[in-house]
């Protein structure tokens, strides 16, 4: 398991690709900023996924359905 936090990564993509954008179309509408943000952050998640070790490991886990995941938790007690 691995948890690292990469907001402000995250953060600064998304800014770094609508900046772009603003420089290289200034009279652009708003509408096609979040998509360029969007951009951003899955070019820059995208990568620090490959940096962690994280990516390709989707096939390592068995897919379970919602009701077999909701009993699991159900079964568990609840930590106060």
């Amino acid at each position: 398991m691995r948890k690292i936090n990469v907001d402000t990564d995250s953060r600064l993509a998304i800014t770094g690709a609508i900046r772009k954008v603003f420089f290289e179309k200034p009279r652009i509408r708003s509408p096609q900023l979040p998509e360029a943000g969007a951009r951003g952050h899955e070019e820059s998640g995208g990568v620090r996924m490959t940096q962690f070790g994280q990516a390709g490991h989707a096939n390592d886990y068995k897919p379970l359905s919602l009701e077999t995941m909701a009993n699991s938790y159900a079964a568990q007690p609840v930590a106060v």
